[in-house]
């Protein structure tokens, strides 16, 4: 009889935890990140830029890398350096001259021709310092 008693139990234990499961909401995954090397370079020389992201609610998805360079206060506009369907954008950029340099990812989700793109997501930028 007791044995009885505890498969009920466990019986009923899975059933509450398996509708808790099923009320739960679910979430997309959506990422995005951006990685340059090194962190600091002399004038000339390439700087290595890789940028990730992706959108599991959105069918289509352009990421692109954007650059800008100047000094603190005194930035540039962000300009398109790299684009990739794929999710997965390499770019090398050389150093042209000295000051400072930044690279970010921005994700674009798109129709399935990659036309209407609305800005979904955009990563931290990353610094690098350009030296003579």
């Amino acid at each position: 009889m007791k044995l009885g008693l505890k498969r009920f139990a466990v019986i009923g234990t899975l059933g509450v935890a398996s509708a808790a499961l099923a009320a739960s909401p679910a979430f997309a995954k959506s990422d995005i990140s951006i990685q340059a090397t090194p962190h600091t370079v002399h004038v000339g020389h390439v700087v290595k830029v890789h940028g990730l992201g992706g959108d599991d609610a959105e069918p289509y998805t352009t990421l692109v890398i954007q650059e800008r360079s100047g000094k603190p206060g005194h930035w540039g506009h962000w300009q398109a350096v790299k684009r990739s369907f794929s999710g997965d954008a390499r770019a090398s950029i050389k150093a042209t001259h000295t000051g400072e340099l930044q690279f970010r990812s921005v994700l674009y989700s798109t129709d399935e021709h990659h036309q209407h793109a609305k800005k979904d997501r955009v990563s931290a930028p990353v610094t690098i310092h350009v030296v003579r």
